[in-house]
Parts: C-alpha cells; sequence; structure tokens
C-alpha cells in the first residue's frame, strides 16, 4: 500500500466510504469519481493529480501538503498559477503549448539514454550525420 493510501486512511477517522467521501466532495465543489477515491483508499492508484489530492484535502481535513508528501510530491501550498494579463492574447493552440510546457516540467524526471545506445539494444546501427527522410527520396517525375 502506499503512503499517500496509509495517509488517507489513517485520516478518514470517521470512516467514510469512497461513495460518501466523492459525495462529500461534489458537495463542496469538487470532482471526485468514487471509482477513483476507492483505488486511492485501497492502495491501487498511480501519480495523483492536484484536483484528487485538494477534494481529499477538504473533505478529510488534512493538509495539502501532508498529502503530498505523502505523494512524493513537492509539499509547497502555494496559489493556483494565473498566468499573466498578456496571455489572453493566445489563441488555442498557444494555450495548449503552454499547458503542455507545464505539465513537461512538472513530470517526473526520466533517466535517459544515449540514442545510440537505444538504437544498439533494437539491433539498428546508429545513424551519423545524416537526417531522417519521410517518403521517396527522390521527387516524383510529373
Amino acid at each position: 500500500m502506499s503512503a499517500l493510501s496509509e495517509l488517507l486512511q489513517a485520516e478518514n477517522s470517521k470512516g467514510l466510504s469512497a461513495r460518501a467521501i466523492s459525495q462529500a466532495a461534489r458537495g463542496q465543489g469538487f470532482t471526485l469519481n468514487h471509482d477513483t477515491a476507492a483505488r486511492y483508499l485501497r492502495g491501487e492508484h498511480g501519480k495523483p493529480d492536484e484536483a484528487t489530492l485538494r477534494a481529499f484535502s477538504s473533505v478529510l481535513g488534512v493538509s495539502l501538503a501532508k498529502l503530498r508528501r505523502a505523494a512524493s510530491l513537492p509539499a509547497d501550498v502555494t496559489e493556483p498559477y494565473r498566468p499573466p494579463a498578456e496571455a489572453d492574447r493566445l489563441n488555442r493552440r498557444q494555450r495548449r503549448a503552454v499547458d503542455e510546457v507545464i505539465r513537461a516540467m512538472l513530470q517526473t524526471p526520466v533517466a535517459s539514454e544515449p540514442v545510440t545506445k537505444l538504437d544498439s539494444r533494437r539491433g539498428r546501427q546508429p545513424t551519423r550525420g545524416k537526417a531522417a527522410r519521410r517518403g521517396p527520396a527522390e521527387p516524383s517525375g510529373r
């Protein structure tokens, strides 16, 4: 069982069911599915998102920092991010790009291997100085 699940169970002093936690969260303006709540209580969950942690924090009365620490996330409690006013000029595509950059910055770093090592594991010879091409090597004769 995960440290987060153990903490959630310990802080659930009223013995609320997953369905009751979900209903209480919805009553407080959060979206927390009862299946999701049940998975967290059982320890069968992945990396929690911020909305889920905030819902559990509100319903169970446990600090967000404590939940983040149990989930091995940075425990700093900050205000929700609000982009500068100039961001209102971004189009939809640009906004999605900014959102993706933020998500990428928050991902857990993955140990990377040099491409040549990955290629050799796949039985390929690394290419040197040649760019990959798409489509036919020669333009079609029109």
